[in-house]
């Protein structure tokens, strides 16, 4: 009986290897962020051309890789979200990478390759300065400036 019990545990442990060895990608999670930002996605590469091509800077990982946590999070921070971890050499599962995408749908969806903090400018471009209400003279809003010639003080 017991020959019997090892030879099916080894049986169900060798056919379950290829469900767990079959884990996520590095191509694949590149053709579900794809798929998530509305861009070509037939395959892994074309994934990471389509996300190359709309601007991001992906890092480079072979597209057959097993997917870890590090992985993820230098992908999202190459699309502008903050992503960390503790355990960068843990391979991710499905189950994580179906939460990572459903977690960050909204900004995934969002077509700006990197969200900016705040509606204004804040590199300066086009104000002259960093600050948006400032017109970039440096001198700020000041009382007594507003002189009319025909109405003198």
């Amino acid at each position: 009986m017991k020959r019997f019990l090892a030879f099916t545990m080894f049986g169900v442990l060798a056919i379950g290897l290829p469900a767990f060895a079959a884990g996520p990608t590095v191509g694949n999670f590149y053709t579900r962020l794809a798929q998530a930002k509305k861009l070509e996605a037939s395959g892994p590469v074309a994934a990471e051309a389509s996300l190359r091509g709309a601007g991001y800077t992906l890092p480079a990982l072979s597209l057959d890789k097993a997917l870890t946590e590090g992985d993820v999070a230098s992908i999202a921070g190459a699309l502008g979200l903050n992503v960390t971890t503790t355990r960068p050499g843990n391979v991710v599962t499905d189950t994580q990478v179906n939460s990572f995408m459903t977690g960050f749908s909204a900004q995934l969806q969002t077509g700006a390759k990197a969200g900016s903090p705040t509606p204004y400018q804040i590199d300066g471009s086009g104000t002259g300065g960093t600050d948006p209400g400032n017109s970039g003279n440096g001198k700020g809003k000041k009382k007594g400036h507003n002189k009319s010639p025909s109405e003198p003080l």
